[in-house]
C-alpha cells in the first residue's frame, strides 16, 4: 500500500498533468478535475505554487466581459519553471529548439553547415556556442534542463552513434562528446530523429484529432521510422527499433545505399529519386528539379512519381502486416512526392495486402524543419514530466 508521501506525489503529478492537458483552471475546477476535496486540492496546489511549478493569472477580461466584482483567480503551470533544449544534426544545417514549461516552443535558431560531412568535434562545438548563445538571453540561465540531441541515424541508449550515413559518421560517442563542452547542463539523451518527428507530429495532429497506434516516416536523405503505440513509442531492447528504412523490399534498389541492399530507403529517399530520374534520361541537381518537371508533367518524371509510389506502398505493406497500425503519418522533404501521389500510394498499398487487412490512415505530416529540433525539447519535456510521477 501507498505511504502518505507517494500519494501526495502522484497527486502532485496528477494535478500537474490536468493543468499541462487543460490549460489554466480555477482551483473548483482543479479540484472536481482530480476527484479531490477542495481543503486537499488546495494543500496540493500550496506545494506546487511554493516549488514554482504553479502560478496563479487573472481571468483574461475577453471571459469576464459580462461579469461584475474581482477577476478570479486561475492557475496554470509556470512557464520559466524549466526550459528543455534539443538540438538537430542534419548533413546541410544545425538547429536548436527550445520549449518551456507549458511544453510550448519558445526558441529556434538554425545555422548552416558548409564544410560536409562536419566532423564531431566541430558539431561539438558549435552546438556548445548555440546553447551558451541561448542561456545568454534568461534571466536565469539555471531553469534549463538540459538538451537532447537529435541524430539522422542510429544511436543508442547510451549516447553513441552507431550509424549515421547522411552526416557521415559511424561510432561516435557524442554524448560524453557534448556533456564534456556543456560542462553542468545535463546532455540527457540522443535521439533517432524520426522519433522526435514523430513527437512533433503527434503533437500537431492533437489540434485535429488524436492518433491512436501509428507509424510515422520521415523521408529525408534516408528513411526514418518510429512505431508509437498507447502514446509511447517503441523504442527496442538496445533503442533502435523502427529503422523501417532498412526493410529490404527488392534485390539493388536505385541508389547505393550501404550495408542493406535493396533497402527501402534506396527506393524512396531523396538520393533515390533524384537516381531514378536520372535513369531514365531526366536530369536534375536537386530535388526542387525533379519537382519542377513532375509539376510540368513531363513524362519520364511522372513514371519516377509512379515507380516510387509502388516501392513505399511495398515497404508501407509489410509494415502493416507487421504492427497492424490505424494511421501512417509522413513528414520530412520527400513527403512532397506523397503529397503528388497519394491516391497511387493508397491503391498500391490495397493491392499488396490481404484482403481482410484493414488498410492504415495515410495522412501528410504539417510539421516544418523546425519539427525534429521541437520534438527533441518536447522529449526532454516528456522525460522529466515522467520523473515527477512515481511508479
Amino acid at each position: 500500500m501507498a505511504g502518505p508521501v507517494v500519494l501526495r506525489r502522484m497527486n502532485e503529478a496528477r494535478a500537474l498533468e490536468c493543468l499541462a492537458s487543460t490549460g489554466a483552471m480555477s482551483r473548483a475546477d482543479l479540484a472536481r478535475a482530480l476527484n479531490m476535496t477542495r481543503s486537499t486540492s488546495s494543500s496540493i496546489v500550496a506545494t506546487l505554487l511554493d516549488e514554482g511549478r504553479v502560478q496563479e493569472i487573472e481571468e483574461q477580461a475577453g471571459r469576464r466581459e459580462n461579469r461584475t466584482g474581482r477577476p478570479s483567480i486561475r492557475l496554470r503551470l509556470n512557464p520559466d519553471h524549466a526550459h528543455y533544449l534539443g538540438a538537430d544534426i542534419g548533413a546541410s544545417f544545425l538547429r536548436l529548439s527550445a520549449v518551456d514549461y507549458m511544453g510550448r516552443s519558445r526558441y529556434l535558431r538554425e545555422e548552416r553547415v558548409h564544410d560536409r560531412p562536419a566532423d564531431p568535434e566541430t558539431v561539438v562545438a558549435r552546438i556548445g556556442e548555440m546553447v551558451e548563445d541561448y542561456l545568454a538571453t534568461l534571466k536565469d540561465p539555471g531553469i534549463v534542463v538540459g538538451v537532447n540531441v537529435a541524430v539522422p541515424g542510429i544511436v543508442d541508449l547510451a549516447g553513441n552513434i552507431l550509424r549515421a550515413p547522411p552526416i557521415g559518421w559511424a561510432g561516435v560517442p557524442f554524448r560524453n562528446m557534448l556533456q564534456a563542452r556543456l560542462e553542468s547542463l545535463p546532455v540527457r539523451r540522443l535521439v533517432n530523429d524520426a522519433n522526435a518527428f514523430a513527437l512533433s507530429a503527434r503533437a500537431l495532429q492533437r489540434q485535429d484529432d488524436a492518433l491512436g497506434d501509428a507509424v510515422f516516416l520521415l523521408l529525408d536523405d534516408g528513411i526514418g521510422g518510429c512505431i508509437m503505440t498507447g502514446g509511447r513509442i517503441l523504442e527496442g531492447s538496445s533503442g533502435i527499433a523502427g529503422e523501417i528504412g532498412h526493410m529490404p523490399i527488392g534485390d539493388t534498389g536505385f541508389c547505393n545505399v550501404p550495408p542493406v541492399d535493396g533497402s527501402l530507403e534506396s527506393y524512396v529517399a531523396r538520393p533515390a529519386v533524384l537516381a531514378r530520374y536520372r535513369a531514365l534520361g531526366g536530369v536534375a541537381e536537386h530535388l526542387s528539379d525533379y519537382l519542377d518537371a513532375l509539376d510540368t508533367g513531363e513524362p519520364v518524371a511522372r513514371q519516377v512519381l509512379m515507380d516510387w509510389s509502388w516501392y513505399l506502398a511495398r515497404g508501407l505493406a509489410i509494415v502493416t502486416t507487421l504492427l497492424n497500425p490505424e494511421t501512417v503519418v509522413i513528414g520530412g522533404r520527400v513527403s512532397t512526392l506523397f503529397a503528388r501521389g497519394a491516391d497511387h500510394v493508397t491503391d498500391a498499398l490495397s493491392r499488396n495486402l490481404l484482403e481482410q487487412t484493414p488498410v492504415p490512415r495515410l495522412i501528410l505530416s504539417g510539421v516544418g524543419p523546425e519539427g525534429v529540433a521541437l520534438g527533441a525539447a518536447m522529449l526532454l519535456h516528456e522525460m522529466d514530466f515522467a520523473e515527477d510521477s512515481p511508479p
